[in-house]
């Protein structure tokens, strides 16, 4: 399964060390006009913790 995130400059190293943490295949995709970085994460049913905790750090579209 794959997610896209969008990802504020200020949280991209804690992002980053949990992609890394859980070994999660993932993509930069491009930028925002925000300069958010989008990224694509590969996961699967085993890693659903860890894609929580990178639903924490993303930005939300409710803004």
């Amino acid at each position: 399964m794959k997610i896209e995130f969008t990802v504020h400059p200020d949280n991209i190293v804690e992002f980053a060390e949990i992609l890394e943490t859980h070994e999660l295949e993932n993509e930069i995709t491009g930028t925002t006009q925000d300069n958010e970085l989008l990224i694509d994460v590969h996961y699967n049913k085993n890693n659903r913790s860890a894609i929580e905790e990178l639903e924490e750090l993303a930005v939300s579209d409710e803004e």
